[in-house]
C-alpha cells in the first residue's frame, strides 16, 4: 500500500509548492467568479455610480469573494504549519477583513466601525502572530524600536496600507495589476530570504490576481469589480508581506544585503502611498475632510486627460515598476537619503499629469464654449433668413 505521505503537498519542494499555489489561484479564481457574478447579478448586487467612482452601469462588486476563496484555500493547502503557529492568528484577522469588507460592500459601513475592525485585526497580527516593524534599519539614526512603539507604529502601517489600496481601487485594472506585479515582487524576495510560507502566499495571491484582472479588464458578460471586500484584503496582506521583508536580518557580506531596505520596500508600493498622502493633503489643504469623495486620485487625472480605465491604470503600474527599479539602484545607499529621493521623484511624477490636466481643462472650456457660440451664430443666421 502506497504511503499516504507521498500524497501530503506540504512534503514536497518550497519551489513545486509556489507553483502550485500559483496554478491554484489561478484556477479557483476562474472558475469561481462566473459563480460570483451570477450570484450577485440574481440578488442585485451592484457597484452603482456615485460621485467617488468612474464607471458607468452596474456592474457586481463581490470580487473580493474571490480573492478571499483563493487565499484561505491555496494557503491551507501549501502552507507547512508547523511550526509555523502564527499563522492562524494571521487567517483569523484575514477572516474578520474579509467580513468588515463584505459589509461595507452590501450595508455601506459607518468608517468608525470598519476603522475600529481594522485595528482589531492589525493588532491580532502584530501582537499575536507578532509580525511587526522591529527596526528602522538605521533610518532616521533609529535601530531597534522600544516594543510598545514598534506595536504602535506597525498598526499604522498595517491601517495606511489596507485604506492606501482601498482608496487604489477606482479604475479597471488598477488595484488588482498592481497587486499582481507587488505579489510577484514580495513572493520571489520572500523565497530569496528565507520566509518560505510567506512566499506561498504571494504567489497564491497573484494567481488569483491574475485571473481577476482579466474578468476586471476583459470581461463582458462576467464582469465583475474588487469591491471593499477586496481591497481591504489586498492592503491587510501587502502589510504582513512588507513586515516580514523588513523583519529579514542579512549580514552586509550577503549579496541580498541592502543598506536602504525601509526604502525598497516602500519603492514596491510608492504609487498607492504617495497618492494618497497627496490627495489627502490637497483635501485638508481646501478645508474638506481627507476622507470627502472626489475625482482627484491619480487615476482620475488620467481618466481627464483621455485615456481609457487599461490605458490609465497599465501607465501607473509602468509608473510604479520604474520607481521599484530605482529603489534597487539606491539600495545600498544612505538610507534616509534613498528615501528622500525615492518620494520626491515620485511626487514629481504623479504632479506632472495634474498640471496636464489643470491646463486641458481651460483650453477644452474654450473650445466649448467658441463651438457653442458658433452653433447658436449660426441659428440665429438662419432664423433671420
Amino acid at each position: 500500500m502506497i504511503s499516504l505521505n507521498l500524497f501530503k503537498l506540504i512534503s514536497m519542494p518550497i519551489e513545486i509548492r509556489m507553483v502550485l499555489g500559483f496554478l491554484t489561484g489561478l484556477v479557483v479564481s476562474f472558475v469561481a467568479i462566473p459563480s460570483i457574478v451570477r450570484v450577485a447579478t440574481a440578488k442585485k448586487l451592484f457597484a452603482v455610480p456615485n460621485c467617488r467612482t468612474s464607471h458607468n452601469g452596474y456592474v457586481p462588486s463581490l470580487g473580493g469573494v474571490a480573492i478571499f476563496a483563493v487565499v484561505v484555500l491555496g494557503t491551507s493547502l501549501f502552507i507547512d504549519s508547523s511550526g509555523f503557529e502564527e499563522f492562524r492568528y494571521i487567517l483569523a484577522a484575514i477572516m474578520i477583513v474579509f467580513f468588515i469588507g463584505l459589509k461595507d460592500d452590501l450595508v455601506n459601513l459607518r468608517w468608525t466601525k470598519k476603522l475600529a475592525a481594522e485595528i482589531f485585526a492589525a493588532l491580532l497580527v502584530v501582537i499575536m502572530a507578532d509580525v511587526r516593524i522591529e527596526t528602522f534599519h538605521g533610518m532616521l539614526g533609529v535601530g531597534t524600536l522600544p516594543y510598545w512603539f514598534s506595536i504602535v507604529f506597525s498598526t499604522f502601517v498595517f491601517i495606511a496600507l489596507i485604506n492606501c489600496f482601498n482608496l487604489l481601487d477606482g479604475i479597471d485594472g488598477l488595484a488588482s495589476g498592481m497587486g499582481i506585479v507587488i505579489s510577484l515582487i514580495f513572493g520571489f524576495w520572500l523565497f530569496m530570504i528565507g520566509f518560505l510560507n510567506f512566499a506561498v502566499l504571494s504567489f497564491v495571491l497573484a494567481g488569483g490576481l491574475i485571473s481577476f484582472y482579466g474578468f476586471n479588464v476583459f470581461g463582458k458578460n462576467n464582469k465583475l469589480f474588487m469591491g471593499d471586500t477586496g481591497s481591504l484584503l489586498l492592503g491587510f496582506l501587502f502589510a504582513i508581506l512588507a513586515i516580514k521583508v523588513l523583519c529579514c536580518e542579512v549580514q552586509p557580506a550577503d549579496k541580498l544585503f541592502m543598506r536602504s531596505l525601509p526604502t525598497v520596500v516602500m519603492g514596491v508600493m510608492i504609487i498607492p502611498i504617495i497618492d494618497t498622502m497627496r490627495v489627502f493633503t490637497t483635501r485638508i489643504l481646501r478645508g474638506k475632510s481627507p476622507f470627502s469623495a472626489d475625482k482627484t486620485h491619480l487615476h482620475h487625472i488620467f481618466l481627464e486627460l483621455g485615456f481609457s480605465h487599461w490605458q490609465a491604470s497599465s501607465t501607473i503600474i509602468v509608473m510604479s515598476i520604474i520607481l521599484f527599479c530605482l529603489t534597487l539602484i539606491m539600495r545600498n545607499m544612505n538610507a534616509m537619503v534613498s528615501a528622500l529621493i525615492l518620494f520626491s521623484t515620485a511626487l514629481i511624477i504623479s504632479l506632472i499629469p495634474c498640471y496636464m490636466a489643470r491646463n486641458r481643462t481651460p483650453k477644452v472650456e474654450g473650445q466649448l464654449r467658441i463651438l457653442n457660440s458658433e452653433i447658436t451664430d449660426s441659428r440665429i443666421g438662419s432664423l433671420a433668413e
